[in-house]
Parts: structure tokens; sequence; C-alpha cells
């Protein structure tokens, strides 16, 4: 079985500086040895990437989010008006709510983008507070409900990107939000002991590699976007515009990494060896059963994470 010829969704960097210091970031949390240069993704690599993935004979989606704040870009608007310019592609983007006002909800509804997430790492104002370093919960949930109060007909559709640190956290999640956001994603970032991992023998391929393209805010493209600042240079599997962006979807390095990943031999490649993917699954099924979460549609899992189903029918 081979990958599709041109990715199903792209992950842009708009820039990974960012005003927050969360401590389980990758790329500004306690203990990361930071070996990215910060900066901004310049207007001829995300114009030229969009012309590229409007061009392609397929429908893609693109996520403009990185290891930074994406709407500390200062011409994020320009970048998602241009994208929604194309027709052919569907527009996302994942922040952390924080510099989200009033003028920027109303943009994004009157550009019509079509899916908005918000990381929200819990329901409880201590534990978000403590993870989320230099956020607070009040004003987070305030921008959110302004935007769920002006979307029309569900658009945008509004997601929260939770990493669970307590099995607790998750049914707290759903009881605030139910009715009000379309998911819960539940992130796959380390919220499993390694123990757990480390007793998996049988991985199975990573779907992302035949699904998600990610790019830096520098047009480097890596091979995943769990690769950490510290492991940056290391995945590194082409550049945009150098090489076309489908060219290195069907370059070597990816094509080697999705046979390692077919033939169980995923411990050859670092990044993979020590992902959590597998025993977050198990984890997170076994977590639903014992709190007795209640979702009204059964959960949907991908390449990054679980997905709660949580519709509000009325926003529709």
């Amino acid at each position: 079985m081979s990958a599709p010829d041109y990715p199903e969704s792209l992950v842009i960097e708009p820039t990974n500086s960012c005003n927050l210091r969360c401590r389980m970031c990758s790329e500004w949390g306690e203990g990361v040895t930071r070996k990215r240069e910060v900066g901004f993704i310049p207007r001829d690599i995300w114009m030229g990437a969009l012309d590229e993935i409007g061009a392609w004979p397929v429908r893609a989606n693109i996520h403009l989010t990185g290891s930074g704040e994406p709407l500390l870009h200062p011409e994020f608007l320009d970048i998602l008006r241009y994208a929604k310019d194309k027709g052919n592609i569907g527009v996302g983007f994942l922040c952390n709510a924080t510099l989200f006002d009033a003028r920027k909800a109303e943009a994004i509804v009157a550009l019509q983008i079509d899916t908005v997430g918000f990381s929200v790492d819990g329901a409880q104002r201590e534990v978000f507070e403590h993870y989320r370093k230099g956020a607070i919960l009040s004003e987070v949930e305030q921008n959110i409900e302004r935007l769920l109060s002006l979307r029309k007909a569900g658009t945008p559709r509004v997601y929260l990107n939770m990493v669970a640190h307590q099995e607790a956290d998750i049914g707290l999640m759903v009881e605030r939000w139910k009715g009000k956001v379309d998911t819960i994603q539940v992130s796959l970032k380390r919220p499993v002991d390694r123990s757990v991992n480390r007793r998996i023998v049988l991985k199975k391929p990573c779907p992302s590699l035949d699904q998600t393209l990610v790019m830096g805010w520098s047009g480097h493209v890596v091979l995943c976007c769990y690769a950490g600042s510290a492991d940056y240079a290391k995945y590194l599997i082409g550049k945009f515009p150098e090489a076309s962006l489908r060219d290195i979807w069907n370059g070597d390095p990816m094509n080697r990494a999705r046979m390692l990943h077919r033939m169980g031999r995923h411990d050859e490649i670092d990044l993979c060896s020590n992902c959590d993917s597998d025993a977050f699954h198990d984890w997170f099924e076994m977590s639903l059963e014992r709190t007795q979460i209640r979702v009204e549609r059964p959960c949907i899992r991908s390449e990054w994470g679980y997905y709660l189903e949580v519709f509000n029918e009325a926003a529709r």
C-alpha cells in the first residue's frame, strides 16, 4: 500500500514565537534546550506554499499551528484570507486564545474559516494556570465564548485541544463545554508514563505518515509535528521552496519512514521509538471506562489524538 500522491492535510507554522511558557511545551517548556531560531514565516514562503496547494487537483486541509502562537504573526489574517480565496483549501488553526480579541473573532467569522481550535488544558483554574504559564483561564474562556456567540450556521467548527494531566480533567472539560464546542481533542503529548510505552512490542504504522506534511516557519519540512526544538534538525526531510511540497511528500525520507513503519521497524527512527501514541490510545480508552464519561457520539481516533464528539446541534 502506497501513500496518496498528495497529503490530505498540512501543518504550516506561522511562527515559533509564543507569549506563554507552558510547562509541557516541546519548544518553550521547562528544561527544553531550544536550538531553533525564533522567527515568522515570510510572505514569499506562505504565499508560495498556498499557491502550490491551491493548484493541486485534490482538496487539502491546512492547519496553521506549530510550536508558537499563530496570532502573534503580524500577517496572520492575511494568511487566512489568502488561503480561503483559493477556494479548494480547508483552513483551520490552533491558538492559545489569549490574543483572540473581538476584532479577530469577527474577522474569523467573516472569512468563514473552517475550524478554530483552542488549547485549554483543564476546566479548573488551578490546573489550567499551573500548566499554561502566563494565561488566565477566565479570559481564555471569555474569548472562546465570544467566538461561539458570533459564529453562524456552525462555522467555524470549534474544538478544544487538551493535554490530559489527570483522568478527572477529561470529564470536567466535557461537562464545561458540552453543547457549546463541537469537539474536545485529547492530545497525545506525554500523558502516559514511559514504562507503559516500553511494554508495547508491536506498533501500528503511524497514520500521519500517509496523511500529513509538516512545514516550519522557515520553510523546512520535518517528518512529524512532534519533532521538538532540540531534535528539529534531525528530522528535516526537505525545504520549501527549494523543493515543492509534493516532491517532499513523495521524496525518499518520507518513503523510507513509511517503509520502516509498515515493516514494524519503528525503533529505527528515534522519534517514533519514543512516541507515546499507541500507549496513549490504550490509556485513554481505560480512562473513559474508569471515569464513566458519557458522550453523544463514539470517540474518533486520529493521528492527532482522540476526539470526543460533543456536538451542539443547536449551532448547526
